[in-house]
């Protein structure tokens, strides 16, 4: 039908190409990542929860950590391959040695097979906390996202990506 110099259609969309269409306009959520944590009161820290090559894991969220870090015996380094980590003396911070290798590491629904980690000793971080703890959550994850939402209230840690 004529309007003014512009002809308007009506056009039927079929019920499955509607259903993609709505499908892939979400998209964007869909690559969301929203996980809830803990806070660890003695020190101050965010907790998560998740897999490493299976295995449950409670990790740090370390903002200022570049590489993300997981326990040697999670990452099957030998014993003997890297020296202790202690906190440092000069101030903020852990000094550590560690060696790159491979993991595939799942937070809530989200999972990166074979990312390079960093492998270290975590038993003084462990006992500073006074429980396990299996590693720091670091940058290079979180740069994948983003927007980082930390929701002290709801207790939910949101990854989001696009707008």
């Amino acid at each position: 039908m004529p309007v003014g110099r512009y002809e308007v259609r009506t056009i039927l969309i079929p019920p499955l190409v509607f259903w993609t269409f709505l499908m892939s306009a979400g998209h964007a959520r869909a690559a969301d990542l929203e996980l809830p944590f803990e806070i660890e009161a003695s020190q101050a820290a965010i907790l998560l929860r998740g897999l490493v090559d299976g295995k449950p894991v409670l990790l740090i969220l370390d903002t200022g950590a570049s590489s993300t870090i997981l326990a040697r015996e999670l990452v099957r380094l030998a014993p003997g391959a890297l020296a202790s980590s202690r906190f440092s003396a000069e101030g903020p911070g852990l000094n550590a040695n560690g060696r790159y290798t491979e993991a595939t590491l799942e937070l809530g629904d989200r999972r990166w097979r074979n990312r390079t980690v960093v492998g270290m000793k975590m038993d003084e971080v462990s006992k500073a906390y006074g429980r396990r703890i299996d590693g720091l959550l670091g940058q290079d994850v979180l740069r994948e996202f983003d927007r980082i939402t930390i929701d002290f209230r709801t207790k939910r840690l949101l990854l989001s990506t696009g707008e």
